[in-house]
Formats: structure tokens, C-alpha cells, sequence
């Protein structure tokens, strides 16, 4: 399996550190000599590496895009080709779309609605070697009521520039289809936006990853852009990651701010192939009522560590927003992990003010290849800390056993299922048994995710009692939030391969309780093409919106 790091071929050049706040147009000219572009990318993708909602933006206004009172689910329903055969589906999902389902006590609580680049205001038009929403997340930038969405096509092509990559950003709306293009706001950003630290140049990536989180505590959403294509001077694919700050008038490129490895208080240093800015998680880590912002380079060499690779810098929040002096650092010298670090989201599983980062790595060490495993790191007033634990199905309290290429926690999605105030967290098994798919779930107490036994999840489990077949993805995507209204998050799972075709798919709504100490599963609903109602429904992959990461089939090389 070729690495990563082969699929790029184009150096590029970034900001350095000491300029991220001069004026655009001195930057520009000062520090940005562009390189020659090189051959282009054949394809693009990479893990959605969305947050939970933290604290500081755990109020409704954060996912309720329709502003009825109730969450509403967004999912982007065709940007990921994962599969050989696996098709772009005009004229609704060519080079991906995204859909709204509003919330209710029965579901869809309103008539869905797809958003697409053939929007008025969207995008820069469709093409089939596009990415729209391979990254997605939701936060009320312009603190109106109404959540608003974030949409990374990692694989646009901008002026030329194959895989410069961009951000699309629309605000929410009471009707259908439910978001918008704002006047006078920022619509469609990449390197060359006014204000926007850089220089676009083919194979950026911008956009390939994204996070929402209120990093100067001010009640407005902000949102963090990786780019992981990005080279720093002549360092191709070191990566690096922007920092735009919400506002009464929305989303603003001004006193926007990119940091890299080049950062002299950063941990490490920029090199070739880093890839910072792979996955990014948002979240209160250090407890002082504003999020910080998890940042993994998934190709991060460290000294002294074989066949190892990855690093996550905690940015952490401040009242003037995200700095590089306030962070701390953990990496895969701290863990006993193979291969390469990929996702990464943040909860409070341990309970108490500060959270914790879960990352997905590759294998255990001395595991099967692409067993997947995840590395729980506990959170303090200073930020990362020391006390890491790696979890994967090999432990006594995990069921199953690590086989190569399960991806065991290539979905991680975070919330409270039981009601006991410790954040839960429910992991995907990609491609357990033949692609059939599977969940754990894992509970949060005193001493983390491994206070209680876990619980295995797949579709002949009862009550979901579904028909489990190869190759269909349960887990794929996944979501904890209360999308019914009922106070009671719902754990809500897509199974994009369904029934045997990309052109069906079909998503189940779980709910869930204790028995003894263990998470059960004790209702499931499950909703196809037309329980949903808009003609695409689900396209291949289906990741949600919010605090879901999904680890692509397509990391490496297609499938």
C-alpha cells in the first residue's frame, strides 16, 4: 500500500510564522515566492475531523440550522468515491452535495433539502474530480439562532490549480433549502481571499479538514482550516492550518491567522511530508471556558520511533483567540502505535472541566495492518498531558479481535448517550467482516473510556435487526445528537453501501440505554431513499456534519 505522502508531488510555500499579522498584501509580495506547479493530484481525500460541540457551544443555535428548536442533521451525500464503482450521481452528487434533514419527532421533521455547487452562490461550479463536503461541520459563526455550515472540497480546482482546494460557508435559514449564501459575507474562501494568510497553489488541500469551536470565548463560532498539501518554503507537504473568527456579520477573513511547524513556539519543526493539519478536533481541554483546537500531522517523523508517524499540536484558546506560545504537544513517541496517525476528536470522558483527545492511529504495536486502534489522552489546565492510552480490540473490555484492515475507529463520533454527564464515544469498524461494518460503543467514567465494559454493534444486532451483508458500511458515518427533540441524544449511524448499491444506502436512527454498566442499544429506526426524500438521499460515504471523524478508504490509494 503506497504511503500518503506519494500521491503529492507539489511543493508550495506558506507564510512565515513572524508575518501572520501583516497585512495580506505585504505578505503577498514579502514572504510568498510561488513554485513552479507540478503534475496534479488524481485524486483527493481526507478524514473528516470534526469536533463534538464543546462547551462553550453546546447550546442548540450550534446544530439547529432551521431554527425550529430541534438539531437537524447535515451530511455531505456524495463527495467521497470510495469503492471501485463507486459513482459521481447526476445531476444532484457530481463531485459531491450536501443535505439538511431537519430534526423532529418523526424524521425528517420537514422536507430535506440538498445543496450542491449548481446552488445560487455556491461553490465554483461542479465537476466530477471535486470534493464537496469530504469535510463538514456546523456552528453559529454570526450568532443569529440558526446553526450555519462550513464545507471543505479539498479537490477544487481553482484558476488552474488542480487541488488547490476550497471552503464553502452558508448560513442558516428557516426554509428550505435551509441554508445560503450571506451578502456581503465570506461565500467561497481559499488561499487567495482577501485577508486569507497564503497563496493558493495547486495540490493546498485547503479544506481537506475542518473544525468549529469558540476559541476567544466571545459567543461566536469560529473555524479552523487545515491544509495539509501546503509546503512551508521548499518543505513540500509539511502542512499547516487557518484560523478564521466569527461575528455579528458573520464569518470574517479578517485578523485570520495560519500556523506551521515553522512556528518557533510550536513543537517540532516544518518537514517534508508532515502533513499538519491532516484532521483537526476542537474542544476545552485546558478548562478555562474556551476551546482549543487539535491539529495531527499525520506524517510527523520522530526521532528514535519506528514505522511509526504522527503528532497533534493543541493550539489553546485564549481571549484573543488561538496561540502557538499557549500549546502543547503529544505524539506517537508517547504511544506504543504503528503507522500513521489519521482522526481525532475531542470529549469530556473523564468528566470535570477539562476534556480529552482521542486519535486514530493505524494498528497497536505488533498489530495487524490496518487493525486500527485509538489513543486516549487526557486532558489538564495545561493542555495535553502524559497519560495516554492506547485502546483497540485486543483489550479484555473490547469485543472482537484486531484483524488487518478492520479500521477499527475509522469513524469516532462523541456525546452523552447514557445521561450521566461523561461524554461517550461510539467507533466505527470500517470494514469488519469483509466491509460489513460494525460499532463499539465505549462509556465514559472516572477513569475514561476503559471505566466499563464495551458494547459490539452490528446490523443483526437486536433491535436494529437490519440483515447485516458484506460490503455494506454500517458505521461509516456516524453522529451523536438529539435530532427528535425528545432531550435524549440519538446515535445515528449511515450505511452508504446499503442493499448492495452506492445509489441506495440508508441510515439508522439509534437509541440507547444501560444495561448493568454496559451501553445498549434499545430502539432502532432505520430510514432509506424515501423515508428521507430528496432524490440523491445518500451518495457514497455520508459522513455527518459536527462531532463525527471518518477515516476515508481513500487515504492511501483508492479501493
Amino acid at each position: 500500500m503506497s504511503t500518503v505522502t506519494d500521491l503529492f508531488t507539489q511543493p508550495k510555500t506558506i507564510v512565515h510564522p513572524r508575518s501572520r499579522f501583516l497585512p495580506s498584501s505585504i505578505v503577498a509580495k514579502k514572504w510568498f515566492p510561488v513554485l513552479a506547479a507540478a503534475a496534479a493530484l488524481t485524486f483527493v481525500t481526507s478524514p473528516v475531523a470534526a469536533a463534538p460541540m464543546p462547551a462553550a457551544l453546546a447550546a442548540t443555535p450550534q446544530t439547529d440550522v432551521n431554527g425550529d428548536g430541534v438539531a437537524d442533521l447535515v451530511l455531505s451525500t456524495g463527495a467521497r468515491l470510495t469503492y471501485s464503482g463507486d459513482i459521481s450521481l447526476k445531476p444532484n452528487d457530481l463531485g459531491g452535495s450536501v443535505q439538511v434533514l431537519p430534526g423532529g419527532a418523526t424524521l425528517p421533521g420537514a422536507p430535506s433539502a440538498l445543496v450542491n455547487q449548481n446552488t445560487a452562490g455556491v461553490g465554483l461550479g461542479m465537476e466530477a474530480s471535486d470534493k464537496f463536503g469530504a469535510a463538514l461541520v456546523t456552528g453559529d459563526f454570526n450568532r443569529d439562532g440558526l446553526a450555519d455550515v462550513a464545507i471543505g472540497n479539498p479537490g477544487e480546482s481553482v484558476n488552474g490549480l488542480a487541488n488547490a482546494g476550497t471552503v464553502s460557508v452558508l448560513y442558516g435559514q428557516r426554509t428550505a433549502p435551509y441554508l445560503r449564501a450571506l451578502p456581503g459575507a465570506l461565500g467561497t474562501i481559499n488561499q487567495d481571499t482577501a485577508d486569507v494568510p497564503g497563496v493558493m497553489e495547486a495540490g493546498d488541500l485547503f479544506g481537506a479538514s475542518l473544525a468549529t469551536g469558540d476559541f476567544n470565548g466571545d459567543g461566536y463560532a469560529d473555524l479552523g482550516i487545515g491544509s495539509p498539501g501546503e509546503a512551508i518554503e521548499t518543505k513540500a507537504r509539511a502542512g499547516a492550518v487557518w484560523i478564521l473568527y466569527g461575528g455579528s456579520a458573520g464569518l470574517t477573513a479578517r485578523n485570520a491567522i495560519a500556523f506551521n511547524q515553522d512556528d518557533p513556539d510550536l513543537a517540532g519543526a516544518a518537514e517534508a511530508g508532515d502533513l499538519m493539519g491532516w484532521a483537526l478536533a476542537a474542544g476545552d481541554v485546558t478548562g478555562d471556558k474556551r476551546d482549543d483546537l487539535a491539529v495531527v500531522s499525520a506524517g510527523e517523523v520522530i526521532t528514535g520511533t519506528a514505522d511509526a508517524w504522527g503528532s497533534v499540536h493543541l493550539l489553546h484558546g485564549s481571549a484573543s483567540g488561538l496561540s502557538a506560545k499557549a500549546s502543547s504537544y503529544v505524539s506517537v513517541g508517547n504511544a506504543a502505535t504503528q503507522g500513521k496517525w489519521r482522526g481525532a476528536v475531542i470529549g469530556r470522558f473523564h468528566g470535570g472541566a477539562n476534556a480529552d483527545l482521542v486519535i486514530q492511529a493505524d494498528r497497536r504495536r505488533g498489530g495487524p495492518a490496518g487493525s486500527g486502534a485509538l489513543v486516549s489522552v487526557r486532558g489538564g489546565n495545561a493542555g495535553l498531558t502524559t497519560a495516554v492510552e492506547v485502546i483497540d480490540q485486543s483489550g479484555d473490555a473490547i469485543p472482537g479481535s484486531p484483524e488487518a484492515n478492520d479500521q477499527f475507529g475509522g469513524s469516532l463520533a462523541v456525546g452523552d448517550l447514557d445521561g450521566d454527564t461523561f461524554d461517550d464515544l461510539a467507533v466505527g469498524v470500517l470494514k469488519e467482516d469483509n466491509r460489513t461494518g460494525a460499532l463499539c460503543l465505549l462509556r465514559g467514567g472516572t477513569t475514561g473510556l476503559s471505566s466499563f465494559p464495551a458494547t459490539a454493534v452490528g446490523e443483526n444486532t437486536a433491535p436494529v435487526n437490519a440483515g447485516a451483508a458484506a460490503g455494506e458500511g454500517f458505521g461509516y458515518g456516524l453522529r451523536i445528537l438529539d435530532i427528535t427533540g425528545d432531550g435524549k441524544p440519538e446515535l445515528t449511524v449511515s450505511a452508504p453501501w446499503e442493499d448492495g448499491s452506492p445509489q441506495t444506502g440508508a441510515m439508522f436512527v439509534l437509541n440507547t440505554g444501560l444495561t448493568g454498566n454496559a451501553l445498549t442499544v434499545t430502539a432502532a429506526r432505520k430510514l432509506g431513499r424515501a423515508q428521507i426524500g430528496t432524490p440523491t438521499a445518500f451518495g457514497p460515504g455520508a459522513p455527518f456534519a459536527g462531532n463525527s471523524a471518518v477515516l476515508d478508504d481513500n487515504l492511501e490509494t483508492p479501493k
